[in-house]
C-alpha cells in the first residue's frame, strides 16, 4: 500500500487492530503517529463498555496521543442517537459504565422503572433478571437498541463473547429486532463521516471485522483495509463475500 498517504482521513477500528486487550499489536502506535501528521484520524470502535475519556487514557498507554473528538464509540453515538430522535427519553441499560456516562454527559436519564427505550451492549454483569426486565420493558412497548451486534471481542487472553451475544438473547426473549447503532449501521457511520468532513472516497477505513468494519466502509464508499490481527481471516472473504480494496498482515 505505497500510496496509503495519499488519503485524507483514517478511520481505524480499536480491538483487534490497535491492540489486543492491553497488549499493544506490533507498532501500531508508530504507524498511527505518522499517518497522524499528514491526514486526520478518527479512531471507532464498537465496544460500549468505555467512554471517550476512557480511551484516550488506554492509548496514551501505549504512547498514542488523541483526544475524545478523535474518538467515537458505540456508547457515544447511541447516546447522540437517542438525544436526537427522543424528546423525551428514559432508558433502561444493559451495559457498563462506559455507556451509562456517554447517556448522562447528553442529560439523557436512565432507570429501571418508566423506561421507553432498552439499550443494550456488552454487560460482563448481565444476569437473568436484566433479561427479564428487559423483555417486560419491551413487550409494553419500549424501542429496543442495540449498541452492537458484534458477537465476539478480541483480548490478550483470545476471543471472548461481545456485546451482540447479550443483544441476541434479548432479541431471542422479545422476538423483535433491534436498531443497531454500532458498525456496519450507518447511523455510526454517518457520524464518522460528519466529524471528519471529507468525501467516502477520501478515506481509508482499517478493520479487522469483514461484517462489521469491511462492510460498513463499503456501504458508505470508503477504501477499506482488512487487518489480519483480529478476527476475520484471508479465507473469509471468500466465504462472506464483502470484499476489502485492501489486505494487511498488520496496521
Amino acid at each position: 500500500m505505497a500510496k496509503n498517504l495519499d488519503f485524507k482521513g483514517f478511520v481505524i477500528d480499536l480491538d483487534g487492530v490497535v491492540y489486543r486487550g492491553e497488549e499493544l499489536i506490533s507498532d501500531s502506535n508508530r504507524r498511527i503517529a505518522s499517518l497522524k501528521k499528514k491526514s486526520k484520524v478518527l479512531f471507532l470502535t464498537n465496544n460500549s463498555t468505555r467512554t471517550r475519556a476512557d480511551y484516550v487514557k488506554k492509548l496514551a498507554r501505549f504512547g498514542i496521543n488523541t483526544t475524545e473528538d478523535e474518538i467515537i464509540t458505540s456508547a457515544y453515538a447511541a447516546a447522540l442517537y437517542i438525544k436526537q430522535n427522543y424528546k423525551k427519553p428514559n432508558v433502561f441499560v444493559v451495559g457498563e459504565d462506559g455507556l451509562k456516562s456517554e447517556l448522562s454527559w447528553q442529560g439523557i436519564p436512565t432507570g429501571w422503572r418508566g423506561a421507553n427505550i432498552v439499550l443494550v451492549g456488552l454487560d460482563r454483569e448481565f444476569n437473568y433478571q436484566k433479561l427479564s426486565h428487559a423483555l417486560r420493558l419491551i413487550q409494553n412497548g419500549a424501542d429496543f437498541i442495540a449498541t452492537n451486534t458484534d458477537n465476539t471481542i478480541v483480548t490478550e487472553r483470545g476471543i471472548l463473547p461481545g456485546g451482540g451475544s447479550i443483544v441476541s438473547a434479548v432479541q431471542a426473549a422479545c422476538g423483535k429486532e433491534p436498531i443497531v447503532i454500532g458498525k456496519p449501521s450507518q447511523i455510526i457511520g454517518k457520524i464518522v463521516l460528519d466529524r471528519l468532513k471529507l468525501k467516502p472516497e477520501d478515506v481509508l477505513l482499517l478493520g479487522d471485522r469483514l461484517e462489521t468494519d469491511i462492510a460498513m466502509g463499503n456501504i458508505l464508499g470508503m477504501k477499506t483495509a482488512l487487518v489480519l490481527t483480529g478476527i476475520s481471516k484471508r479465507e473469509d472473504i471468500e466465504k462472506t463475500g464483502i470484499e476489502p480494496d485492501f489486505v494487511l498482515d498488520k496496521l
